[in-house]
């Protein structure tokens, strides 16, 4: 009777152990459903997604319907059989003679002289401050401190100092719109305009503030609608500053002069925006803002922007202002 209940006894334990081992299989794979991704069966799991892909060989992360996926690391694989501490005998390690090692003798190599760093970089279409610092492998600031900026500004045909020893002349030849040098192109200004410019400049601005939503209007230079150009006429003519009427690129390539530091009142030109060529122009009113007529009528940009710092030319100034 004892020995049919304990017969009894181990058949219950088996099963037991059985279903419990099965249970632990089942546990370590999962059959993917609709809508699963391996983020949402790594998080129900608590392992990564780089453990799932490993543990099932997947080269990505694609996985599909009833695609049955191991989610957890079989014990029996990888754990390490501690050895008997019966069978293992300790080793001693035996001593080593160190064998005399003699130097060899080494020819030294010729070293190259270094090639003197570049002093200066010309700005060309493109380029910011950012761009020419990492390219020279020097910061912002010492590009802005070298050539005492005091803004991001710079325009195409400038020429920038790029070590605190390097000189420069006092008027540069700069590049006209198209990129190249010639005869043809002005000097740049490193002067800032006499108290009578500057008079004529803040009466300008003035009026160009006071005009910003007037609509656009393609030809037009009164308060009734401004083109781009229209804005400059009406603009500088009541700030005192008699000019004729012209289109952005007749003011380009007139009477005016490239200037290296901008102020409040200097006039800055774009290209390639409606057509090719110096096609739009306004009024810098300082920390990178101009005013302008667009298409949406006079408003106040800002030249950092990509649209348009990808397409300034150049700051510039009439040369009657002095």
């Amino acid at each position: 009777m004892k020995k049919a209940k304990k017969l009894r006894i181990l058949a219950l334990s088996t099963i037991a152990t059985s279903f419990l081992a099965l249970q632990t299989a089942e546990a370590a794979t999962y059959t993917v459903q609709k809508g699963d991704t391996l983020t949402k069966i790594a998080q129900s799991n608590k392992v990564t997604v780089q453990d799932i892909k490993n543990w099932n060989n997947l080269k990505n992360d694609l996985i599909y319907v009833a695609q049955k996926l191991e989610v957890s690391k079989q014990a029996s694989n990888d754990a390490v059989k501690p050895s008997n501490p019966s069978t293992t005998k300790p080793t001693t390690p035996k001593p080593t003679t160190p064998k005399p090692t003699t130097p060899k003798p080494t020819t030294p190599k010729p070293t190259t002289p270094s090639k003197p760093a570049t002093v200066s970089h010309t700005v060309v279409k493109g380029d910011s401050l950012s761009k020419i610092a990492k390219q020279y492998n020097v910061t912002i600031k010492d590009i802005k401190d070298w050539n005492g900026l005091t803004t991001d500004t710079i325009f195409v045909g400038q020429v920038l100092k790029l070590s605190p020893e390097a000189s420069l002349p006092e008027n540069d030849t700069v590049h006209n719109n198209n990129g190249s040098s010639d005869a043809g192109t002005s000097t740049v200004t490193t002067k800032d305009p006499a108290a009578n410019g500057q008079a004529i400049y803040k009466k300008t601005v003035d009026v160009a503030n006071s005009l910003v939503g007037t609509p656009y209007l393609y030809g037009g230079n009164t308060p009734e609608g401004l083109d781009c150009s229209g804005l400059i006429y009406y603009a500088f003519n009541q700030g005192g500053l008699k000019i004729g009427r012209d289109s952005s690129e007749g003011y380009f390539n007139g009477n005016t002069t490239q200037v290296k530091n901008p102020v409040a009142g200097d006039l800055v030109f774009f290209q390639n925006t409606y057509k090719d060529g110096i096609s739009h122009m306004g009024i810098y009113i300082g920390n990178n803002k101009f005013i302008h007529a667009g298409s949406d009528g006079v408003e106040i940009s800002d030249v950092t922007y990509s649209y348009w710092s990808t397409r300034l030319v150049a700051y510039k100034r009439f040369d009657a202002i002095k």
